[in-house]
């Protein structure tokens, strides 16, 4: 029999209260200053359950890493909707719309949920020499989705001939560059209206 390696429900829901609180408690206290013991606490689970899902405090901080990640994507793509409505908001505004719907669903998770960007900062700060930065790796893994719909608003005529590539790369370093940009200076509570203000910029670089 073929073996899975997929996990049991109950055994996802644990991992992820561990790792909600987690988020918490890393971007509160720094990676130096957590106890993995309070993440037990506050998840109601042993500290040796903690490690049997994560292994050490150092895996437990990149699966936290990744977790913030997913969340926020998981948040965006609720706001995007299906392939219908994509479809609907490519039919009505083109891709520079749904661009832009992207730009400030990532916006409104990272005003929500500050702690992540804090988690992104202190993952380069504390890894930079053993550790490719988590939300590098997880951009080149949904890439391929902004690809899609630059090259399909270069087909249409909607956008003038550009490297794709070059393209995506720079619309996620504007969203990034803005949100972390955004918490730094204490402004989260304006991050939508400053993500909105650069993307009208790069959005206007690209259309015929």
């Amino acid at each position: 029999m073929k073996k899975t390696t997929e996990l049991a429900p109950k055994t996802i829901a644990k991992r992820n209260d561990i790792l909600r609180f987690s988020l918490e408690v890393f971007a509160r206290e720094g990676f130096g200053n957590t106890d993995v013991q309070i993440i037990a606490d506050l998840a109601n689970v042993g500290k040796g359950t903690v490690y049997r899902h994560f292994g050490n405090k150092e895996q437990l901080f990149l699966a936290t890493a990744k977790f913030s990640l997913e969340q926020a994507a998981a948040y965006v793509t609720k706001k995007i909707g299906g392939e219908e409505q994509v479809a609907s908001v490519i039919g009505q505004h083109g891709a520079t719309g749904l661009l832009r719907m992207i730009g400030t669903a990532c916006a409104e998770y990272y005003r929500r949920h500050p702690q992540a960007v804090e988690i992104m900062i202190q993952e380069r700060a504390q890894f930079r020499e053993s550790v490719f930065p988590t939300h590098l790796m997880h951009r080149e893994e949904t890439r391929g989705g902004i690809d899609d719909i630059v090259a399909g608003a270069i087909k249409t005529g909607e956008f003038r001939k550009v490297n794709i590539a070059e393209v995506t790369t720079a619309y996620a370093d504007l969203l990034y560059g803005s949100v972390v940009n955004g918490c730094l200076e204490g402004t989260k509570s304006k991050l939508v209206k400053r993500v909105d203000a650069a993307l009208e910029i790069f959005l206007a670089g690209l259309k015929k």
